[in-house]
């Protein structure tokens, strides 16, 4: 039994009662029969107060869950459910019985959830067929925070979960469900429910291959929720028309303070129709328009509107332009005096050259945005792109250190010593701190190189903390998200885990290795894993297995799916 700092907001609201609860997370523990799932059912019966349950990082078969459920079945103070990343190597049949033991579990106990975790299960529409019934009862009646984040829902999956949560009033707080492929159909039905809301606060759906007719009703929707301070669409493909859709929002969203579009294909027409939307955006903190082929004169514009008011300096924390066309060094001086340490600068691919707005290209996109032209729902999401060369473990790569600063801060601290009460120090949520440290480093080689050793610095310690576990997860995220060159990404993460050699004598390893292995083992298979990434890591860890320290050896011992 232990705290799980990822559960304190649960207490918010009652003082002087202490968080308790069982968190099992990241102990890769196959359960498949009850006996398995005993070491479990013992701390839940052992813990008066359950007000948590973390099950992260385990992988539960229908026997387990059900002798879970019964242990569940007798905790109705239970808050917060934590079950991501819980059914690797399980078959799709036994994932919809085993969500629904869970479920009727905390039915009979007449739980009120707060917090309901499910990401980084690829469950599909089969899955949501098993979360039904729980999230049409009253243990959801009260759920503020959902967590749905890489399922693979597809639009029927979008569908079947807008419907199970539209059938009682709901009050969400936090919505999350990125990388579900739920395209426009998907979106749409959800934003259905959330126009009956009025509550949200957080909205993150990146990577959902929504296009404008998606964003449009989605915009409709958060008109209905003025409480919205988080907003992150960010690689789907909204585009002029869905950029003036959500302008026609922005006004109504008087405490918005986060907005991630990057990569949203908006070009000049939608960062112009965008920056007359932000002109009254009085508490604006953080935008990130990065890679949407924005000429130099709607950037311009954007960064007008983002510093009309007189504080804006001393607000905004954040304001990402990077991989459009900037113009030249002058204008980027200006940019950058408006805009203050705030400003994220850097060019796109290829020269100072304006993005053509409102040319035949950007109309014919526009005209191809309906998503006719969009995959079918049960089709790959993962990286297509494959690694150029083979990796030459003869000659590697020596990377260039100097866009590494060493700076004094609770991040720099934490990466030259990497312990829990460091990373505890970086807040609420860290893997967006460590982020956002990162982002000052311009060389692709030193950013590469740098992100890796900051997952492997908290992947090492993902056996002993949720948080750390849950800020490694998210860090794979981003980081597979934000790499350029594949090949790059593999030979760097193939020497943080001692795989191949660093010709570098200064390269030093500040993390633990072996739990790094299990990290990387509860992400190298799900569906946002480029192919190509896994294909070669597995590679290398099978080649190098006799040669592989003890200590690690009995970590990928544990872990077939990283040589298999």
């Amino acid at each position: 039994m232990s705290i799980d700092l990822n559960s304190l907001s649960t207490a918010l609201n009652e003082p002087n009662r202490s968080v308790t609860g069982v968190d099992f997370s990241g102990r890769s523990l196959k359960l498949d029969t009850e006996k398995d799932a005993q070491p479990i059912i013992d701390a839940i019966n052992k813990c008066p107060d359950l007000q948590y349950l973390t099950l992260t990082g385990n992988t539960l078969g229908v026997s387990a869950a059900q002798a879970i459920a019964k242990a569940l079945a007798q905790h109705p103070e239970l808050k917060t459910a934590r079950f991501s990343d819980m059914f690797t190597g399980r078959m799709k049949t036994e994932i919809p019985p085993a969500l629904t033991a869970l479920g009727d579990g905390m039915i009979e106990a007449g739980a009120r959830l707060k917090v309901l975790d499910l990401s980084d299960n690829a469950f599909g529409p089969i899955g949501v067929e098993g979360l039904a019934k729980l999230l049409q009862s009253d243990v959801c009646s009260q759920l503020q925070e959902l967590y749905l984040n890489n399922n693979g829902l597809g639009i029927t999956g979008g569908r079947l979960l807008a419907k199970a949560l539209s059938t009682n009033p709901r009050q969400l707080r936090v919505f999350v469900a990125g990388r579900n492929r739920l395209e426009n159909e998907g979106a749409k039905a959800l934003a259905g429910v959330f126009q009956t809301m009025g509550t949200l606060e957080e909205v993150s759906m990146p990577q959902n291959g929504i296009y404008h007719a998606g964003i449009t009703a989605l915009s409709e929707a958060f008109k209905q929720n003025p409480g919205l301070a988080c907003l992150n669409l960010n690689d789907n493909t909204m585009g002029p028309t869905g950029a003036a859709a959500i302008a026609t929002a922005l006004p109504r969203l008087k405490n918005l303070k986060s907005i991630n579009f990057g990569d949203c294909l908006l070009k000049s027409t939608g960062a112009k129709t965008l920056a007359k939307g932000l002109k009254d955006s009085t508490l604006l903190e953080s935008l990130d328009l990065s890679h949407n082929e924005i000429g130099r004169e709607a950037c311009m514009e954007v960064v007008d509107a983002l510093t009309s008011l007189p504080d804006s300096t001393d607000r905004l924390t954040r304001v990402v332009l990077a991989g459009n066309s900037l113009g030249g060094a002058e204008n980027k001086k200006t940019m950058k005096n408006k805009l203050g340490p705030s400003a994220e600068l850097s060019d796109g691919e290829g020269s100072e050259d304006e993005y053509v707005s409102g040319s035949d290209g950007e109309e014919e996109e526009e005209d191809d945005e309906d998503g006719d032209g969009q995959a079918d729902e049960d089709s790959a999401t993962e990286d297509s792109r494959h690694i150029d060369t083979v990796l030459d473990m003869g000659n590697e790569i020596s990377l260039d250190q100097s866009g590494i600063e060493e700076v004094d801060t609770d991040v720099g601290k934490f990466l030259n010593n990497p312990t829990i009460e460091n990373l505890i120090k970086l807040g609420a949520n860290p893997a967006d701190v460590i982020d956002a440290h990162l982002q000052s480093i311009r060389d692709q080689e030193s950013l590469t190189q740098a992100y890796v050793e900051a997952l492997c610095c908290v992947s090492g310690l993902s056996g002993e903390s949720v948080t750390a576990a849950e800020t490694s997860s998210r860090l794979y995220h981003t980081l597979v998200q934000k790499a350029r060159q594949q090949w790059l990404l593999a030979n760097t993460l193939l020497r943080a885990l001692t795989l191949i050699k660093s010709e570098n004598k200064d390269y030093k390893i500040r993390w633990r290795v072996p739990a790094c292995y299990s990290a990387l083992a509860a992400e190298i298979d799900a569906p946002y894993f480029p192919a190509p990434l896994r294909d070669t890591l597995k590679f290398f860890v099978a080649s190098k297995m006799a040669a592989l320290p003890p200590e690690v050896r009995a970590v990928v011992d544990k872990h077939p799916n990283l040589y298999t």
